[in-house]
């Protein structure tokens, strides 16, 4: 199983947000400095100075407090900041209904696939998988669209399972446009380099 990897939201500036984190932990690492004086201060006040002398109080600086401001909002705080901050939350697992098509646009067949999709503000990764082969997302790309939608562009490699002698690995591209609501999706799919096969897409979140 691949591992996660970066992808580009258009119209969303990561570097301005990494800004952001850092004048936070500056502000947060003066404030520790601040308050430690402050703590002195008080003990001294309280007759505690005897006691404070056995106890060492070390600000906390902004190297220490930015990893963890990332990491939390790289976990988390993007979610709730997602609509400020102009991105889709689309992360989860979806029930895809698949349809392929010929070359004359009339149905060959159609199929089921489990869809999980694990995204942080900076990386995502997403998993297809279908009783006879799995693909997972190589690259990716999310795009706002006027109307308030989302498109995700993606990449993917496609590999079958044990047992499945008539299919081969393959590369392919999707594209995804996700509603408002961020509960169902719909669009095509291309496969190439392995398997020369077309359809349509229609997504549906799980409860």
């Amino acid at each position: 199983m691949l591992t996660p990897h970066e992808y580009s939201i258009i119209g969303h500036s990561r570097s301005t947000i990494g800004r952001y984190l850092g004048a936070l932990a500056a502000f947060i690492a003066a404030g520790s400095v601040v308050a430690s004086g402050a703590a002195t201060g008080v003990a001294h006040w309280l007759g505690l100075s005897g006691w404070l002398s056995h106890v060492t109080v070390i600000p906390i600086s902004a190297a220490v407090v930015y990893p963890v401001a990332h990491w939390l909002f790289d976990r988390f705080a993007w979610k709730y900041a997602g609509r400020v901050l102009n991105i889709a939350d689309i992360s989860g697992d979806w029930q895809c209904d698949g349809t392929t098509l010929s070359e004359e646009g009339t149905i060959k067949f159609t199929w089921q696939a489990d869809i999980a999709i694990s995204q942080s503000w900076e990386k995502i990764h997403v998993t297809l998988r279908t009783r006879q082969s799995a693909s997972h997302s190589v690259s990716a790309a999310l795009i706002p669209e006027a109307d308030g939608s989302w498109m995700l562009m993606y990449s993917y490699r496609n590999e079958p399972r044990a047992g499945e002698p008539d299919l081969n690995a393959h590369l392919g591209y999707c594209e995804l446009r996700f509603g408002k609501s961020l509960r169902d999706a719909e669009g095509d799919y291309f496969n190439a380099r392995g398997r020369g096969t077309f359809g349509r897409m229609q997504l549906t979140k799980k409860v």
